[in-house]
C-alpha cells in the first residue's frame, strides 16, 4: 500500500469539495506550487488512490454511512444542515425507512469515526434516538 501523507490528504480534501478544481486553485488552497500538486496527483492516480473522473480513495482512511434516527419534535433539516458542514462529512440525506438521516463520511480511521459519532451525539443531546454505522468496503 502506498504512503499517503498530510499534503496528499489536503489535496484529496480539496478534490472532494470540487473534483474539477484547477491545479492552480488546489495549489493555492494547500500552500504548495502547481507543479507539486500535478506531481502528487499523477502519483496518486498511478497508485490507484484517485481513479476515474471523480475522486475515489482506495487504501487510505475509511468511508462510512451513519444512519440516524431522531426523536419526535426534532427539526430534521436543521440537524442535517449542521452535520453537513462538519469536516469529514461529505453529505447528509433525509431518507425514508427505519432511519431519518444518513450521513456519508470520510475519516482517517476508526478512532476518528468514533470521535465523529461522539460529536454528533453531543451536538444533539436528546434529539438522536439511535445511530447505525456501516463501513464502506469497496466503491465501484
Amino acid at each position: 500500500m502506498m504512503s499517503v501523507d498530510t499534503l496528499d490528504r489536503a489535496i484529496l480534501a480539496v478534490l472532494r469539495d470540487s473534483a474539477r478544481a484547477a491545479y492552480v486553485e488546489i495549489a493555492k488552497n494547500v500552500g504548495v506550487t502547481e507543479r507539486t500538486v500535478r506531481t502528487r496527483m499523477r502519483r496518486m492516480e498511478e497508485d490507484g488512490v484517485i481513479r476515474g473522473y471523480t475522486v475515489r480513495e482506495a487504501g487510505i482512511g475509511l468511508s462510512a454511512l451513519i444512519r440516524l434516527k431522531v426523536g419526535p419534535g426534532t427539526e430534521i433539516g436543521t440537524l442535517a444542515g449542521e452535520f453537513a458542514g462538519w469536516p469529514g462529512v461529505e453529505c447528509v440525506f433525509e431518507i425514508s425507512g427505519d432511519a431519518d438521516l444518513v450521513a456519508v463520511v470520510h475519516v482517517d480511521d476508526t478512532v476518528a469515526l468514533r470521535d465523529l459519532l461522539d460529536k454528533m451525539w453531543l451536538a444533539a443531546p436528546g434529539d438522536i434516538s439511535s445511530t447505525q454505522t456501516e463501513l464502506v468496503l469497496e466503491q465501484y
